[in-house]
């Protein structure tokens, strides 16, 4: 119930300049490697994604929801897993300017990570400072160096998240993320082609693919994915 309160008070803070949500539908059936997190027993997975952004006063928050269907190793059908990063901007505090060469603003970040399934649910918290950046051809680049902690593993580890969004050309553009802590390596990257030059929409529909990339190695277990998915994104 905290975590459905974090979210309402993020999401209907006053805004201050921009936000954004889509809604994705994706398909795999390549999700046939041994990584308890991803794979399915035949390998077919369909992931319908909610994501969330916006600004406030202070800074910006992110939010996503996954719900993934398809029978895990465990049995279980359908996952569910979300995740919230609420940042508060050092510039919009002090209303100065922190623009250094590429640097554009500092902020402590944050994040808290959730699974809703049976048993144990997996629970995980982040703290630390992120960075903006401007840099040729993205229209987005932010780096976030956290701490983190979770209820299954009983050492702290850090976490190194890079977040790209490539400026749009002929209708195409590139956008995804890369998560990086001791213990593991994940990356999900999409391709995508705006079909708003071909079809009038009040939103934005795209058509495309994800290359999502998943390796744990750690005190002798080792675990890999690695599928592309076909999928669509709708934005509004």
């Amino acid at each position: 119930m905290r975590y459905m309160v974090v979210v309402f008070l993020f999401m209907t803070l006053p805004l201050r300049a921009f936000e954004s949500t889509n809604i994705q539908l994706l398909y795999s059936n390549s999700f046939d490697g041994n990584s308890f997190v991803y794979d399915t027993q035949d390998g077919k997975k369909t992931t319908l994604t909610f994501e969330h952004f916006r600004t406030f006063s202070y800074g910006d928050f992110f939010m996503f929801v996954d719900v993934a269907d398809g029978k895990k190793f465990d049995n279980r059908d359908t996952d569910i897993y979300a995740e919230f990063g609420p940042r508060l901007s050092f510039s919009k505090i002090l209303d100065k300017d922190l623009n250094f060469g590429v640097l554009k603003d500092i902020s402590i970040a944050t994040q808290m990570e959730k699974a809703f399934d049976k048993g144990d649910h997996y629970r995980a918290f982040l703290y630390g400072l992120g960075f903006d950046f401007t840099l040729p051809l993205l229209n987005v680049f932010s780096l976030n160096i956290y701490n983190k902690t979770d209820n299954i593993n009983s050492d702290n580890t850090y976490q190194i998240t890079a977040v790209y969004l490539s400026k749009e050309l002929f209708g195409m553009h590139f956008e995804g993320f890369i998560d990086a802590t001791k213990r593991d390596f994940s990356t999900q990257n999409q391709v995508l082609y705006n079909l708003d030059r071909i079809f009038s929409m009040d939103g934005k529909l795209y058509v495309g693919i994800e290359w999502l990339y998943y390796d744990y190695d750690y005190k002798a277990t080792r675990s890999k994915t690695s599928a592309v998915q076909g999928m669509l994104k709708y934005s509004f």
